[in-house]
């Protein structure tokens, strides 16, 4: 019998609690502070995580805020690749503000728009693919949390489905939710399956 010794490597992705105050605003990279994650959603969460995960984050403080308060004491690496899509000119604006000021761009293919200054959700994705081939590769057979943006979540599934960065957008990625992305070898092939998305704990 033929044994697949293949690692496997978890990918536990959460996303950061929904921000104060910012409603109809591209806050991006401003450095704002997150809702407080009630403690029984963060336990119901938590079952879904194994005790031996490495811990894993973008650098905004809202991913550091909600993974304390989903494991009391961690201390997530910082990963550069996983930070918010810049949105350079447009952060801290409301979304309002923006169109009327930017109407010319082509809002029809939002995925390829670049805001003056900052990147396009194509280049945030392709920044975020090469975060995953990296660190898929460095902790192979580890199960990795990753606390991050809605966007940043959003791109780790198009690459692990091969989906246009298009499509990816019209996924839903509610505040403190699950999404599990496992990745093996096969034949030396990468192969990747979805565990659950979107998965939310409200109680």
């Amino acid at each position: 019998m033929v044994v697949n010794a293949s690692p496997r490597t978890d990918w536990y992705w959460i996303r950061h609690a929904l921000v104060q105050g910012q409603e109809s605003r591209y806050y991006g990279r401003l450095d704002v502070a997150a809702e407080a994650v009630p403690m029984a959603q963060a336990a119901a969460l938590s079952r879904h995580i194994p005790d031996e995960a490495l811990w894993l984050a973008g650098p905004l403080g809202r991913n550091r805020q909600t993974a304390l308060a989903l494991k009391a004491g961690v201390d997530p690496i910082a990963i550069s690749d996983f930070n918010e899509q810049d949105v350079g000119r447009w952060q801290g604006r409301t979304h309002q503000d923006v169109y009327a000021e930017f109407s010319h761009l082509d809002w029809q293919n939002v995925a390829e728009l670049q805001p003056p200054g900052g990147e396009s959700f194509a280049d945030h994705a392709d920044r975020v693919a090469a975060g995953i081939e990296r660190l898929t590769a460095h902790y192979a057979g580890r199960a990795l949390v990753v606390v991050a943006h809605a966007g940043a979540i959003r791109a780790a599934i198009a690459y692990a489905m091969g989906l246009d960065v298009a499509q990816a957008l019209r996924i839903d990625i509610a505040p403190v939710s699950l999404t599990r992305l496992t990745h093996r070898l096969s034949d030396g092939e990468a192969q990747w399956h979805i565990g659950c998305v979107n998965l939310e704990t409200r109680v």
